[in-house]
Protein backbone atom coordinates (compact mmCIF):
# COMPACT_ATOMS: atom_id res chain seq x y z
CA UNK A 1 0.00 0.00 0.00
CA UNK A 2 0.98 3.46 -1.16
CA UNK A 3 0.81 5.95 2.01
CA UNK A 4 0.50 9.31 -0.02
CA UNK A 5 1.47 12.33 2.61
CA UNK A 6 0.11 15.47 1.77
CA UNK A 7 -0.27 18.36 4.43
CA UNK A 8 -3.65 19.70 5.02
CA UNK A 9 -5.35 22.14 7.27
CA UNK A 10 -9.39 21.41 7.68
CA UNK A 11 -11.25 24.64 8.49
CA UNK A 12 -14.40 22.89 8.32
CA UNK A 13 -16.29 19.24 9.67
CA UNK A 14 -17.03 16.89 6.83
CA UNK A 15 -20.18 15.19 7.06
CA UNK A 16 -18.35 12.39 5.20
CA UNK A 17 -15.70 12.33 7.36
CA UNK A 18 -17.66 12.51 11.17
CA UNK A 19 -19.79 9.08 9.34
CA UNK A 20 -16.12 7.46 9.18
CA UNK A 21 -14.42 6.03 12.08
CA UNK A 22 -12.07 9.02 13.23
CA UNK A 23 -14.84 11.32 12.06
CA UNK A 24 -15.68 10.51 15.67
CA UNK A 25 -12.26 11.61 17.62
CA UNK A 26 -12.69 14.58 19.01
CA UNK A 27 -8.46 14.47 19.10
CA UNK A 28 -8.65 13.84 15.12
CA UNK A 29 -10.33 17.27 14.70
CA UNK A 30 -8.46 19.48 16.87
CA UNK A 31 -5.45 18.21 15.03
CA UNK A 32 -6.89 18.27 11.57
CA UNK A 33 -7.85 22.23 12.14
CA UNK A 34 -4.17 23.02 13.03
CA UNK A 35 -3.01 21.86 9.55
CA UNK A 36 -1.29 18.19 9.79
CA UNK A 37 0.51 15.66 7.14
CA UNK A 38 -2.22 13.39 6.11
CA UNK A 39 -1.43 10.01 5.12
CA UNK A 40 -3.96 8.58 2.84
CA UNK A 41 -3.73 4.43 2.78
CA UNK A 42 -4.92 5.20 -1.25
CA UNK A 43 -3.94 1.41 -2.75
CA UNK A 44 -4.74 1.08 -6.44
CA UNK A 45 -8.05 -0.89 -5.45
CA UNK A 46 -9.30 1.98 -3.21
CA UNK A 47 -8.16 4.87 -5.63
CA UNK A 48 -10.01 2.60 -8.72
CA UNK A 49 -13.18 2.47 -6.06
CA UNK A 50 -13.43 6.53 -6.02
CA UNK A 51 -13.34 6.84 -9.92
CA UNK A 52 -15.37 4.24 -10.24
CA UNK A 53 -18.28 5.90 -7.59
CA UNK A 54 -17.60 9.28 -9.19
CA UNK A 55 -18.72 7.85 -12.36
CA UNK A 56 -21.54 6.55 -11.23
CA UNK A 57 -22.52 9.65 -9.80
CA UNK A 58 -22.56 11.11 -12.69
CA UNK A 59 -23.69 8.66 -14.58
CA UNK A 60 -27.08 8.58 -12.22
CA UNK A 61 -26.98 12.68 -12.18
CA UNK A 62 -27.14 12.77 -15.61
CA UNK A 63 -29.89 9.83 -16.13
CA UNK A 64 -32.01 12.22 -13.56
CA UNK A 65 -31.04 15.49 -15.90
CA UNK A 66 -32.89 13.72 -18.61
CA UNK A 67 -35.94 12.83 -16.88
CA UNK A 68 -38.09 16.59 -17.79
CA UNK A 69 -38.58 19.02 -14.96
CA UNK A 70 -37.12 15.94 -12.47
CA UNK A 71 -33.75 17.34 -11.29
CA UNK A 72 -33.20 20.28 -9.95
CA UNK A 73 -29.89 20.55 -8.96
CA UNK A 74 -26.48 18.03 -8.70
CA UNK A 75 -23.11 18.58 -6.31
CA UNK A 76 -24.50 21.81 -4.48
CA UNK A 77 -22.96 22.86 -1.43
CA UNK A 78 -24.14 22.51 1.47
CA UNK A 79 -22.55 24.93 4.36
CA UNK A 80 -23.14 25.37 8.10
CA UNK A 81 -21.40 28.69 10.25
CA UNK A 82 -22.04 26.77 13.61
CA UNK A 83 -20.40 24.69 13.83
CA UNK A 84 -18.64 25.04 10.52
CA UNK A 85 -19.86 22.47 8.40
CA UNK A 86 -18.94 22.10 4.44
CA UNK A 87 -20.35 19.14 2.24
CA UNK A 88 -21.82 18.57 -1.27
CA UNK A 89 -25.29 17.60 -1.84
CA UNK A 90 -25.76 14.85 -4.60
CA UNK A 91 -29.16 15.56 -5.72
CA UNK A 92 -32.07 17.63 -5.39
CA UNK A 93 -35.02 16.26 -6.94
CA UNK A 94 -38.51 17.77 -8.28
CA UNK A 95 -40.82 14.95 -6.42
CA UNK A 96 -44.09 15.42 -6.09
CA UNK A 97 -43.86 19.42 -6.14
CA UNK A 98 -41.47 19.33 -3.36
CA UNK A 99 -37.79 19.57 -3.68
CA UNK A 100 -36.39 15.91 -2.16
CA UNK A 101 -32.61 15.83 -1.22
CA UNK A 102 -31.06 12.64 -2.56
CA UNK A 103 -27.33 10.71 -1.99
CA UNK A 104 -25.99 8.71 -4.19
CA UNK A 105 -23.80 5.89 -3.14
CA UNK A 106 -22.59 3.09 -4.92
CA UNK A 107 -21.61 -0.58 -3.48
CA UNK A 108 -20.68 -4.25 -4.33
CA UNK A 109 -23.85 -6.64 -4.96
CA UNK A 110 -23.16 -8.64 -1.70
CA UNK A 111 -23.78 -5.09 0.28
CA UNK A 112 -26.87 -4.16 -1.59
CA UNK A 113 -28.68 -7.28 -1.64
CA UNK A 114 -28.28 -7.16 1.87
CA UNK A 115 -29.39 -3.28 1.95
CA UNK A 116 -32.38 -4.80 -0.39
CA UNK A 117 -33.35 -7.50 1.98
CA UNK A 118 -33.13 -5.43 5.22
CA UNK A 119 -34.51 -1.74 3.31
CA UNK A 120 -32.00 -0.17 5.66
CA UNK A 121 -29.43 2.63 4.70
CA UNK A 122 -25.79 1.80 5.93
CA UNK A 123 -25.40 3.85 9.39
CA UNK A 124 -22.39 6.05 8.24
CA UNK A 125 -24.90 6.91 5.29
CA UNK A 126 -27.52 7.87 7.03
CA UNK A 127 -25.35 10.18 9.69
CA UNK A 128 -24.52 12.66 6.63
CA UNK A 129 -27.88 12.82 5.36
CA UNK A 130 -29.32 13.16 8.88
CA UNK A 131 -26.16 16.19 8.93
CA UNK A 132 -27.56 17.65 5.49
CA UNK A 133 -31.02 17.47 6.35
CA UNK A 134 -30.84 19.42 9.19
CA UNK A 135 -28.70 22.03 7.74
CA UNK A 136 -31.40 22.04 4.41
CA UNK A 137 -34.36 22.21 7.05
CA UNK A 138 -35.24 18.87 5.40
CA UNK A 139 -37.50 16.41 6.78
CA UNK A 140 -37.65 13.84 4.05
CA UNK A 141 -34.89 12.50 1.96
CA UNK A 142 -33.51 9.53 0.13
CA UNK A 143 -30.61 7.14 -0.10
CA UNK A 144 -30.08 6.15 -3.93
CA UNK A 145 -27.71 3.09 -4.08
CA UNK A 146 -26.38 1.76 -7.10
CA UNK A 147 -25.37 -1.75 -7.40
CA UNK A 148 -21.51 -1.55 -8.97
CA UNK A 149 -21.89 -5.07 -10.97
CA UNK A 150 -25.30 -4.57 -12.58
CA UNK A 151 -26.47 -0.90 -11.63
CA UNK A 152 -29.32 -1.77 -10.06
CA UNK A 153 -30.50 0.81 -8.33
CA UNK A 154 -32.45 0.68 -4.64
CA UNK A 155 -34.34 3.80 -3.17
CA UNK A 156 -34.27 4.43 0.33
CA UNK A 157 -36.48 6.90 1.92
CA UNK A 158 -35.04 9.11 5.01
CA UNK A 159 -37.88 10.40 6.86
CA UNK A 160 -36.71 12.38 10.69
CA UNK A 161 -37.96 11.41 13.62
CA UNK A 162 -37.48 12.19 17.17
CA UNK A 163 -34.35 9.23 17.50
CA UNK A 164 -32.90 10.98 14.17
CA UNK A 165 -33.34 14.58 15.34
CA UNK A 166 -31.94 14.00 19.12
CA UNK A 167 -28.92 12.26 17.56
CA UNK A 168 -28.14 15.20 15.21
CA UNK A 169 -29.06 17.96 17.63
CA UNK A 170 -26.48 16.43 20.30
CA UNK A 171 -23.94 16.06 17.15
CA UNK A 172 -23.63 19.25 16.54
CA UNK A 173 -23.43 20.32 19.63
CA UNK A 174 -20.71 17.98 19.59
CA UNK A 175 -19.20 19.43 17.22
CA UNK A 176 -19.32 22.78 18.45
CA UNK A 177 -17.47 21.43 22.05
CA UNK A 178 -14.67 20.35 19.66
CA UNK A 179 -14.64 23.53 17.59
CA UNK A 180 -14.50 25.39 20.94
CA UNK A 181 -11.85 23.48 22.06
CA UNK A 182 -9.42 24.08 18.96
CA UNK A 183 -10.46 28.00 19.69
CA UNK A 184 -9.62 27.98 23.00
CA UNK A 185 -6.81 26.13 22.33
CA UNK A 186 -6.72 22.79 24.82
CA UNK A 187 -6.21 19.75 23.50
CA UNK A 188 -8.62 16.99 23.79
CA UNK A 189 -6.99 13.72 25.31
CA UNK A 190 -6.99 10.39 23.74
CA UNK A 191 -10.02 8.42 23.70
CA UNK A 192 -8.18 5.39 22.07
CA UNK A 193 -5.10 3.17 22.51
CA UNK A 194 -3.29 3.80 19.82
CA UNK A 195 -3.31 -0.09 18.37
CA UNK A 196 -7.65 0.36 18.15
CA UNK A 197 -9.08 0.29 14.50
CA UNK A 198 -10.04 4.31 14.81
CA UNK A 199 -6.41 5.01 15.36
CA UNK A 200 -4.78 2.59 12.88
CA UNK A 201 -7.08 3.73 10.18
CA UNK A 202 -6.31 7.37 10.94
CA UNK A 203 -4.57 9.49 8.03
CA UNK A 204 -3.27 11.91 11.01
CA UNK A 205 -2.05 8.78 13.62
CA UNK A 206 1.79 10.33 13.57
CA UNK A 207 1.27 13.82 14.38
CA UNK A 208 -1.31 12.84 17.11
CA UNK A 209 1.27 10.40 18.69
CA UNK A 210 3.59 13.27 18.79
CA UNK A 211 1.57 15.99 20.38
CA UNK A 212 1.03 16.60 23.87
CA UNK A 213 -0.95 14.43 25.79
CA UNK A 214 -4.03 17.02 25.80
CA UNK A 215 -5.83 18.27 29.11
CA UNK A 216 -9.59 18.30 28.01
CA UNK A 217 -11.82 15.36 28.37
CA UNK A 218 -14.28 15.63 25.33
CA UNK A 219 -16.16 12.08 24.54
CA UNK A 220 -16.03 10.61 20.98
CA UNK A 221 -19.32 11.62 19.25
CA UNK A 222 -22.33 9.29 20.28
CA UNK A 223 -22.67 6.34 17.63
CA UNK A 224 -26.04 6.60 15.80
CA UNK A 225 -28.01 3.52 17.01
CA UNK A 226 -30.50 1.26 15.24
CA UNK A 227 -34.05 2.63 17.02
CA UNK A 228 -35.54 -0.73 17.26
CA UNK A 229 -33.15 -2.31 19.21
Amino acid sequence: INRIAKHTQKNTFAPSTIAYSHGECPRYWYLAFDGQTFEDNADAYGAANMTAGTKSHERIQSAMGNVPDFLIDSEFKITYSDPPIFGYGDVMLNWQGEPLLGEIKTMMNEGFEYRKAHMKPKTGHLIQLLIYMKILKKAKAVLIYENKNNHELLLLPVEVNDHYRRWVDQAFDWMRTVRKAWEDRTLPKKNYRSNSKICKNCPIQKACASAEVGELKINSLEPLTDETL
